[in-house]
């Protein structure tokens, strides 16, 4: 649809519908889909638009443009929006204002700052950047799941996603602004995804950083610099990360004790399971399983 034929003279101004009002956070995604209507938000709420593929036309207050693949929107309360048509996939993400209070994140947001994270300040209009594209559609992808979930403990799940969605974010604008800051060269790029699927197909063992650096033939420096560079973690959270994912995914398909999985997947005890699995989900493997049985039969 072209822009042009689309005429804002005026909007509305539409609530935001949360599944459960008791967790006043959203996400979805959509592949496919046509114009909307030119509205701003009733409440405190806080927009966030991906593009995680092809293009979308956009009219925010008085601009239109057309978004690329990696370009991101953050829509205030009081700004008039509407998307006018989309052809790929678009993540949506919304918040009120009262859910950074559950973030344990230095966030500042209104009018006049607009969306600021641990001291970086996020534009109406940014490009995330390359090396962190998967990490935040990731965290887009697992915010939508929790979001319309039924579980209990779902507020304290989205709050934790919501907070490392936001700091995704803000690395990614302190890397674009950073000129230093560039991603790996397709050699030490390659040689990152190897070390991944090494350690990916083989989680169980006792992974150290002298084991990952012997492997590399990288400096300790040099590759936690890669490592930080492609997937926004060090070696050592990187590897964490997998664990927590894998653990996740034996937890919903099978019947193996937390005990179990915990030590398929690498954890050397219990304890160490528990604190690491609430670190990167917010919650315990116990009640991460009991949230997705709830959904599945409630």
């Amino acid at each position: 649809m072209p822009l042009c034929s689309v005429k804002f003279n005026r909007f509305e101004r539409a609530p935001i519908l949360f599944p459960d009002p008791a967790v006043p956070v959203i996400a979805y995604t959509r592949a496919l889909g046509g114009a909307g209507q030119f509205h701003a938000h009733t409440d405190e709420d806080w927009e966030l638009c991906y593009i995680a593929s092809g293009t979308a036309d956009y009219r925010l207050g008085a601009e239109e443009f057309q978004l690329q693949a990696g370009d991101l929107l953050v829509i205030g309360p009081d700004d008039p929006h509407v998307c006018l048509g989309w052809r790929g996939e678009r993540f949506v993400a919304i918040f009120r204002r009262s859910m950074l209070r559950k973030t344990n994140l230095a966030v500042r947001c209104g009018r006049s700052v607009g969306l600021e994270v641990a001291g970086v300040r996020i534009p109406s209009r940014t490009q995330v950047v390359p090396w962190r594209r998967t990490a935040v559609e990731y965290l887009l992808d697992r915010l939508q799941e929790e979001s319309f979930g039924g579980q209990r403990a779902k507020h304290s799940m989205c709050a934790a996603l919501l907070t490392q969605l936001l700091l995704e974010l803000a690395r990614s604008e302190s890397e674009r602004c950073d000129g230093s800051a560039a991603p790996p060269d397709s050699s030490a790029r390659r040689m990152v995804d190897r070390l991944a699927t090494i350690v990916q197909a083989d989680l169980a063992n006792h992974w150290t950083l002298a084991e990952l650096v012997k492997r590399s033939g990288y400096s300790s420096t040099q590759l936690s610099v890669l490592f930080r560079r492609a997937t926004g973690l060090s070696p050592c959270q990187w590897i964490s990360q997998e664990r927590v994912h894998r653990a996740c995914q034996l937890l919903a398909h099978t019947d193996k004790t937390a005990v179990q999985i915990g030590s398929e997947v690498g954890f050397g005890t219990r304890s160490q399971f528990h604190r690491v699995f609430r670190q990167f989900t917010g919650t315990t493997p116990e009640r991460y399983r009991s949230a997705l049985r709830h959904e599945t039969h409630p």
